[in-house]
């Protein structure tokens, strides 16, 4: 049966769940008002005390058995036992009513469910002490102690329940923490499985590759051995070696797009280069970062990896500046030369914080731009500027045999 993720039609927690902080104290405000309200003007009080005992002091014992509870969820501890001597005296002093028992099982029941176990156990044998020893006080009076023990049970019961509901709540934060364990174990599984297959798909490009490159290899041999004294043979085998060439090609990009495209599709587009810098600057613009783009030399002549590698870094190097120096004026130069292509991205922000070995704290952008340059045999150097800001400059020596390559390519 299929299960909807449509938190509309998910169930609702019950009403304690949604109840905040302040609603629970308009509650206990609310009880604490009630019960005071029945002791002072019920007489809940004047029938258990003998009749020397004052107004004043019925008013005070009946305020601080009831009123305190109205804090209990900021101190449970000091709550419990304000109201606990409150009851003990009025124990003590004759019969304490039944709202007596009720206050002091709700301040007993807070501390169960809120304190450390052993804070709520010293809580309660300090809470049962005091109420013995006001059930000893009222029997060295002859008064009636049937209801007296009434109060002991009620404050004892409240905790054992309060207890367990603390630790039903530990269990269910337990399984619900294994849960979340065992789903990410679960998503770490699928992640590596993942990758396992894309090592696979990896060394079936490696196979294709070599398999295709063997091919173009024999085929351009056999065409220069008797391109002189059978051109049409020769033909041939050019045109096998474009076929071949086209088909690995083809092979390459689409295993690679599922190499490196988490989308689930092969990624079939175009390798960006240095004529794509133009769109990433306006790209880095919109973003609300100025970007000034220059590019200069024989950019022409760049091989495409090449091109690609230029055009990485740059981009690294402006996400850069968006992520930790938005705002800022970012400056970029692409020089090509014989030698190879220089890059310099420079800020004046407040750039990125160096920490241990040069990197830069936030991420790991500065180590794959350099990996890229160190592809080529190049170098990257990254860091703050003195007067504020940041610059990475790297260059890309370009081998001479890439570019003679192009130029023949571009000859034809």
């Amino acid at each position: 049966m299929a299960v909807s993720n449509d938190p509309a039609t998910a169930p609702r927690p019950p009403l304690a769940y949604r109840m905040t902080s302040r609603q629970w104290l308009a509650v206990d405000v609310v009880v604490a008002l009630v019960a005071a309200g029945l002791l002072l003007a019920g007489g809940g009080l004047e029938h258990g005390l003998h009749h020397h005992e004052s107004t004043a002091v019925t008013a005070v014992l009946a305020a601080a058995v009831t009123l305190p509870v109205a804090v209990r969820r900021c101190w449970p501890v000091p709550v419990l036992a304000v109201v606990t001597g409150a009851g003990s005296v009025l124990t003590a002093l004759g019969r304490a009513p039944v709202v007596v028992d009720v206050m002091l099982g709700l301040a007993a029941y807070l501390v169960a469910t809120r304190c450390r176990r052993r804070t709520a156990i010293v809580a309660l044998a300090g809470s049962e002490l005091m109420l013995t020893g006001g059930i000893l006080a009222a029997a060295a009076q002859s008064h009636a102690q049937a209801d007296a023990l009434r109060s002991l049970l009620t404050v004892g019961a409240l905790w054992f329940i309060g207890d367990s509901v603390r630790e039903r709540r530990r269990y269910l934060a337990g399984l619900a923490g294994q849960a979340t364990a065992r789903q990410q174990a679960e998503a770490e599984r699928a992640q590596q499985a993942v990758r396992d297959e894309r090592v696979r798909i990896a060394r079936e490009l490696h196979d294709v590759v070599a398999h295709s490159l063997s091919m173009v290899t024999i085929q351009a041999g056999v065409g220069r051995k008797i391109g002189a004294d059978h051109p049409e043979q020769a033909v041939a085998a050019l045109r096998a070696i474009e076929v071949t060439g086209r088909s690995m090609l083809e092979e390459l990009r689409r295993i690679l797009g599922l190499l490196y495209d988490d989308t689930g599709r092969p990624s079939l587009a175009p390798a960006p280069g240095l004529a794509d810098l133009g769109e990433l600057a306006a790209t880095v613009r919109a973003a609300g970062t100025e970007v000034r783009l220059t590019v200069s030399g024989e950019t022409a002549e760049l091989t495409p990896a090449a091109s690609l590698t230029v055009y990485r870094i740059v981009q690294e190097a402006l996400t850069n500046v968006v992520k930790h120096a938005h705002g800022a004026q970012a400056s970029v130069r692409v020089q090509a030369g014989r030698e190879g292509v220089r890059i310099r991205v420079s800020d004046d922000g407040r750039g990125m914080s160096a920490g241990p070995a040069g990197l830069v704290s936030g991420g790991h952008g500065i180590v794959g731009m350099r990996e890229r340059a160190a592809a080529f045999g190049g170098t990257l150097e990254a860091g703050p500027l003195p007067g504020g800001g940041f610059r990475v400059t790297a260059f890309l020596p370009v081998p001479g045999e890439a570019v003679a390559g192009v130029r023949a390519e571009r000859a034809r």
